[in-house]
């Protein structure tokens, strides 16, 4: 079998190109693509543990741990520990934070629209349909 009629060989080159094109765009602002993720994450689910963020950008836990530190030193997160189990944290966005959400969501709207812009609407949608039964198949 050729390598470029593999599913997974496409979706791995696709994948490269479009996270590639996304870091660019976000590098001025000193941020990356998971940590977009963290913080898109946190803007919708406002206190969540450190094991539910994880669980929500399907990293492990241990990955994420220095990205949160990194975070919450730059004033983007905080962190709020539990009345009754001091090693248990609720994770929250600090003003600077969601002003950071607000300033790139327009950005990251764009790269979005920019990778799929050889879609319509429809084929997006079936795309989206497709990788999600690929990707919940393989758990």
């Amino acid at each position: 079998m050729d390598l470029h009629d593999l599913t997974s060989h496409l979706i791995h080159r696709t994948d490269v190109r479009a996270m590639n094109y996304f870091k660019k765009k976000l590098k001025p602002y000193g941020m990356t693509p998971v940590r977009w993720s963290i913080i898109s994450v946190l803007d919708s689910h406002k206190g969540i543990t450190q094991t539910e963020l994880a669980e929500a950008i399907d990293k492990k836990q241990t990955t994420i741990v220095e990205m949160i530190y990194a975070m919450e030193e730059k004033g983007l997160i905080k962190r709020m520990y539990s009345e009754r189990d001091r090693r248990l944290h609720y994770l929250f966005l600090t003003e600077k934070g969601e002003e950071l959400k607000k300033t790139l969501s327009p950005l990251v709207k764009d790269a979005h629209l920019f990778v799929t812009r050889q879609l319509s609407d429809e084929e997006n949608t079936q795309l989206k349909t497709l990788l999600n039964k690929v990707y919940n198949g393989i758990q």
